[in-house]
């Protein structure tokens, strides 16, 4: 026996134990889901279970997130993290807080972005599984901010947390449909984007000595704010 049968026979004996293939979900709404006449399905109030494994995956890749009762929370943090008297830019596509900066106009010159310290955008929803957050062009001010500024804050709904990717691309071809007929989805989104992308964590890289750099091609830090009108004080996870 040569080199190569004994290694593949060495890797055929050492398989991991068999797993069935998940089940996909199907055509039919989730109990107690309501689907409006365009065929997409509204999402139903994100369990605290998705919401608390959202915020323990993003943790574990290097991001952070807040539970807060409304936008006054996110401020009040916000400034704390980032004091006006170090005089640093930062930019909001978050009409609620108005007491930041000016934004720049879609279509500016991505090099005037070179310096933002903190951009601070709304996003469609989020993904227990893997911590990441849907976000689209229209909602990023200019497509390269997100990947630009140093630190990133993304802002969605605690109840618009999904469990898996497959229900998350269901949310996305729900949100285009919903456009096509003239509706618009429950989780506040709109179709024909042009660009989207799924972030999950800060920017972060191993490729030289193994060795962890955060902010190697993007933000440094990314946070997540939960909406959750339910509750009187923002809590930190």
């Amino acid at each position: 026996m040569n080199s190569r049968d004994k290694i593949l026979n060495t890797v055929k004996n050492n398989q991991p134990p068999h797993r069935g293939l998940p089940s996909l979900p199907g055509d039919e709404a989730p109990s107690g889901a309501i689907r409006p006449a365009s065929g997409s399905i509204q999402p139903l109030p994100a369990s605290a279970e998705l919401i608390h494994q959202f915020i323990a995956i993003l943790e574990a890749i290097g991001g952070s997130a807040y539970l807060v009762s409304g936008f006054d929370g996110i401020a009040s943090i916000l400034r704390e993290q980032f004091p006006k008297e170090q005089n640093l830019r930062i930019v909001s596509g978050c009409a609620e807080l108005s007491g930041w900066p000016g934004i720049p106009a879609p279509g500016d010159d991505p090099h005037t972005l070179e310096n933002i310290e903190l951009a601070v955008l709304p996003a469609h929803f989020g993904v227990a599984e893997n911590g990441a957050v849907w976000i689209t062009e229209d909602r990023m001010i200019h497509r390269a901010l997100p990947f630009i500024t140093q630190h990133l804050a993304l802002v969605i709904e605690g109840k618009n947390i999904v469990a898996n990717m497959h229900e998350a691309y269901d949310r996305i071809a729900a949100l285009e449909s919903d456009v096509v007929n003239g509706k618009i989805f429950p989780a506040g989104g709109s179709g024909g984007y042009g660009f989207g992308t799924f972030i999950a964590g800060p920017s972060k890289t191993a490729d030289i000595e193994q060795s962890l750099v955060l902010g190697a091609h993007g933000p440094r830090s990314m946070t997540v704010f939960l909406l959750d009108e339910t509750i009187s004080d923002a809590g930190f996870y």
